[in-house]
């Protein structure tokens, strides 16, 4: 499985890189049922950052500075629209601006995977040093992503404001996956397996519940963009594993001991 992993970090990239520009496009030019925000303004040049660091993100080029930026932009965003709006991320429509920044800070240190027009130009000297940061942000994406899955998981039960869905339905089984395997993947326990399942739940997700809304198949206008980047973070780590930073790595490192 690890041999995949360049390869799912660079459909992860791609996907994440498509999905950003997006939002460039509805508030530049009021694409995908965006509206046009007036020039110069914050989000005006938010909407700049996100057109153009979209599509260098989705074909791997300066990736990691460009990645490192984007983070920094959804972190700002964050904490300006979102944060003051509540303490849960579901509660204040925060999800989608924290996935991204968490994929792009991985990016930012672990590069853009295969499929990249980095794979075709010179190898820069410091990307060496930039990526020893990896593990930590592989961590990050890990922990950042279970929690926000998580906080799913907990709607479908009543908590956070949510309304409890009947038992055995399907949407209980979705719901008994999110709350009790989010927290196991913020732990790095039975990761890849995990992981796995988690993206194939997240692909169900989209396909049944978001697409036949009518709102259009594009996830930024059907609501489906946190199963998406879900669906392809979660396939990246049952690839890569949780990293080093994990019960799974304790367990990996316990054993090569004997």
């Amino acid at each position: 499985m690890n041999k995949l992993s360049p390869i799912l970090l660079g459909l992860l990239r791609i996907v994440a890189g498509f999905l950003f520009w997006q939002h460039g496009l509805q508030k530049l030019f009021g694409w995908f049922g965006g509206q046009t925000v007036f020039a110069f303004s914050l989000l005006w040049f938010a909407g700049v950052l996100e057109t153009i660091g979209g599509p260098l993100i989705a074909i791997g080029l300066l990736t990691r500075p460009a990645a490192f930026v984007l983070a920094g932009e959804m972190l700002i965003a964050y904490l300006i629209a979102h944060s003051h709006q509540g303490l849960w991320p579901i509660q204040n429509g925060g999800v989608v601006p924290l996935l991204f920044g968490f994929i792009f800070l991985h990016l930012a240190a672990a590069g853009p995977g295969a499929m990249a027009l980095e794979s075709f130009s010179v190898k820069l000297s410091w990307n060496r040093w930039v990526a020893k940061a990896a593990p930590a942000t592989l961590a990050i994406l890990r922990v950042g992503s279970a929690f926000l899955y998580w906080q799913y998981g907990a709607l479908k039960f009543g908590f956070l404001g949510g309304r409890r869905v009947g038992a055995f339905q399907l949407r209980w089984f979705a719901g008994v996956m999110e709350f009790f395997g989010g927290p196991l993947i913020a732990l790095g326990l039975f990761t890849r397996l995990l992981a796995f399942l988690f993206s194939g739940e997240m692909a169900v997700a989209f396909w049944t519940s978001h697409v036949p809304r009518g709102q259009g198949f594009w996830p930024i206008q059907n609501g489906g963009e946190p199963a998406v980047l879900l669906c392809f973070i979660f396939l990246y780590m049952a690839s890569t594993g949780p990293g080093a930073w994990s019960l799974d790595g304790v367990r990996s490192r316990k054993s090569a001991r004997r």
